[in-house]
This record gives C-alpha cells, sequence and structure tokens, in this order.
C-alpha cells in the first residue's frame, strides 16, 4: 500500500484548503491513511509530522504496523490537551477536525483548549480520496468479490424447503467460518415469500416453502475490503409473475451495467435503470437508490442514486443493486459489484451465477 502517496495527497487538498492540519477519528479514514485499525484512536494530520493518539492497549500493535505517524499514548491524559501540545509545535493556525466523528462535547473541549487555533469543521474530506481506488486496493477488493460470489453459491445451493430463514444464514455463516473468510460489515439477509418485500428484512424462524422466492445478501471481507451481493432465487416451478419482474429487474441491472464508465454522473445511471423499471409498470416499488460505493466500508463514497451529485471515475468500485418490492407479495433484488475501468466497467462478482432465477 502506498501509504506516502495517500498522505501526499492529503496534505496537498488540505493546502488547497488553507488547512494546516486535520484531526481523523473515523477509523477507516486512519486505516487507510496510516494502516492501523484505527479503532480507539485520533490522527493529528498536518503532513510533515503526523501523531497517532491512542492508549496502552493498542500501543504494540500500532507501533508495528503504522506507517507516517508518531504514537502517542494518552493513558491518564486528557487527549484534547495532547491535541493542544501538538498543535501547538506544529504551529498549526487552521485545524480541521470530522465534524461526523466527534461528539459536541469533545468539539467545546477542543475548542476552549485551543485558543490560538481555529477549528474547522470538514466532511468527506479523507473519504474523496479513497473513492478512487489504488492497484493495491483493487487487487484485495477483487478477492473479497471472489469470495463473496463463492459463498453466494454456497448460499444459493442451501436453500431448501422445510429450512428456515434462519437456518440458512448460520448455514451460510458457517460455511464463511470454516473457509477462513472473513464476513463484510453488515448482517446475511435471508428472506423469502412476502418477508422478501422488506428491503432489509432480518432472517426469522418462518420456515422457507416451496413455490416462494428468496432473497440472499451477503459480502465478505479482505484485509480490511469488503464485497456486497445479493441473488434471488424461487423454489420449485418458476411463478409467471415472478419471472416476468425477475427478468425485468435484471434487464434494469444489465442496462445500468452497460452505461457505467468515466465522465458519466452517478445520478445518470440510477435514471437508467429506475426508468426502465418504471416504463414496466413497477416504478413506484424501487424504493432505494440504485448503488453505493464500496471498499473500506460497506457503504461509501459514491452514491448512485437519483440525487447524486458525483461523476463516476477509473478505480471507482460500487454497488450496481435495482430492486422491485411489493407488500403483500415479495421482493426481488439482485446485487453485483463493478469497477469502473478506462472505457467502461468490469463485473468483480460475475463469478456467482443470476441469469437462473429458478431451484428446483
Amino acid at each position: 500500500m502506498n501509504y506516502t502517496g495517500r498522505q501526499n495527497r492529503l496534505r496537498a487538498l488540505l493546502g488547497s484548503r488553507s488547512i494546516d492540519a486535520i484531526l481523523v477519528r473515523k477509523k477507516e479514514n486512519i486505516s487507510y491513511l496510516a494502516g492501523t485499525k484505527g479503532a480507539d484512536a485520533i490522527l493529528f494530520f498536518s503532513g510533515r509530522e503526523n501523531f497517532l493518539l491512542t492508549d496502552s492497549r493498542c500501543e504494540e500493535e500500532y507501533r508495528q504496523n503504522v506507517k507516517g505517524c508518531r504514537i502517542v499514548i494518552t493513558e491518564g491524559r486528557d487527549a484534547c490537551a495532547c491535541i493542544e501540545g501538538i498543535s501547538r509545535k506544529a504551529r498549526s493556525q487552521r485545524i480541521g477536525f470530522e465534524s461526523a466523528n466527534f461528539s459536541y462535547a469533545e468539539y467545546t473541549d477542543l475548542k476552549k483548549k485551543l485558543r490560538k487555533a481555529v477549528l474547522v469543521p470538514v466532511k468527506g474530506v479523507v473519504e474523496s480520496l479513497r473513492t478512487i481506488k489504488d492497484k493495491d486496493e483493487v487487487r484485495l477488493i477483487r478477492k473479497a468479490c471472489r469470495d463473496g460470489s463463492d459463498v453466494m453459491d454456497y448460499a444459493m445451493r442451501a436453500v431448501m424447503p422445510g429450512l428456515s430463514e434462519q437456518s440458512v444464514k448460520n448455514r451460510v455463516a458457517s460455511y464463511i467460518a470454516e473457509k477462513g473468510i472473513d464476513k463484510a460489515g453488515f448482517d446475511i439477509i435471508v428472506a423469502s415469500g412476502k418477508n422478501a418485500s422488506l428491503p432489509h428484512a432480518s432472517a426469522s424462524g418462518k420456515r422457507i416453502k416451496k413455490g416462494e422466492m428468496v432473497v440472499i445478501d451477503l459480502g465478505t471481507m479482505n484485509c480490511g475490503y469488503n464485497s456486497d451481493l445479493t441473488r434471488t432465487v424461487f423454489l420449485g416451478r418458476i411463478d409467471r409473475k415472478y419471472l416476468s419482474i425477475y427478468n425485468i429487474v435484471l434487464d434494469a441491472q444489465k442496462k445500468a451495467i452497460e452505461n457505467i464508465k468515466p465522465g458519466v454522473p452517478a445520478k445518470h445511471i440510477d435514471r437508467i435503470s429506475r426508468q426502465y423499471i418504471s416504463d414496466k409498470g413497477l416504478g413506484r416499488y424501487f424504493i432505494h437508490s440504485l448503488g453505493h460505493g464500496i471498499g473500506l466500508e460497506t457503504h461509501e463514497a459514491p452514491r448512485v442514486s437519483k440525487a447524486s451529485a458525483g461523476i463516476l471515475r477509473k478505480n471507482m468500485t460500487l454497488t450496481v443493486e435495482p430492486g422491485v418490492y411489493i407488500p403483500g407479495w415479495g421482493g426481488i433484488r439482485i446485487e453485483d459489484v463493478a469497477l469502473v475501468t478506462e472505457n467502461g466497467c468490469e463485473v468483480l462478482t460475475k463469478g456467482c451465477k443470476k441469469d437462473h432465477a429458478g431451484r428446483g
């Protein structure tokens, strides 16, 4: 991982905003910049000399792994006072802080102690750098997607009439553990029949019946980087209504994927998929955005929705997941991870079948 390059890009970005230093609290952002887990820590980043403030529980691990930072142990000391001392020595006059990751009490304490500095609330600064994946990140995400596809293939085979949703979920979780794979940072979804109309349904004790659809949503993690994919299967002879809607959702996804390329507004991709589903008379049942960025977090920039302001760029990774959810009937969602390439995109979860909607 090129942590020096990441730190240099952040330093340039802060300079363009006339910010001398930034306090980074979000663990994924610390991990991205300094190569550590980032939990229970605050990164004081100035680009010249950087400090990672943590306690003694993490000291050994962070000293072994940290890149481009000095470790400061705050055990028994006020972290805000430590930050004041560091900022004074660094002569930082304008200090940014991740406003979404500091409490109001912490902010007021910092403001009180940093009397000679101006605190500047910032949002999405490090995240903006994270949207474009470097070659090492792409490699790790590829592996996470291969693992996720393998797990999904197992999950689709594991679905059987008579098993409860929770039983299928447990079997999938056991398979992940047996393979030595890390689960992504969200819960596995197994939703059958009418429960499939809930996009974020929790696996229940409901027993799966023949003649029902089953939505399976899962992901895996590789060295902190995530995959996220969804498949919908039908048990038994495929119902005509189900097959019709399934093909509409599948075609809506294909049309969106075909239009992913650098320079295209993210909202345009959402619009293509959403318009197709609307033209088929099902628009009111597509109740979420088309997708989201994925990497160190399962949901990160860029957002792919009708309100998105972002433009797709090479080496962004994002999900494409149209869905139709009809209360009292059920739902269908198909989700894949796509990598934006030079002239289009590459589907990283293509190893998992989705054209076969039914299971005997």
